[in-house]
């Protein structure tokens, strides 16, 4: 049954890069970008400061489309 909920609703693809930790979630179109988990005083983890990109509004937009082409392009000059 779908509760409007799409994190308890879909499985997340997950990516952790060890700075972030990336949950994409295709049915909904959203994908959570996270700090690294961390342990609370019950030990039990969670995820970090968490931001939800709408990836069908970015798809839609040709700037964000081609702004993150363009970062994910870039090499650090001192690589």
């Amino acid at each position: 049954m779908y509760t409007g909920k799409y994190w308890e609703d879909e499985q997340a693809q997950i990516v952790d890069t060890g700075k972030n930790v990336m949950r994409f979630f295709p049915k909904a179109e959203k994908l959570q970008v996270s700090m690294p988990y961390w342990t609370d005083k019950d030990g039990t983890q969670k995820p970090g400061k968490t931001i939800t990109l709408d990836v069908k509004a970015i798809r839609e937009t040709p700037e964000a489309v081609e702004l993150l082409k363009q970062i994910l392009a870039e090499k650090k000059s001192d690589q």
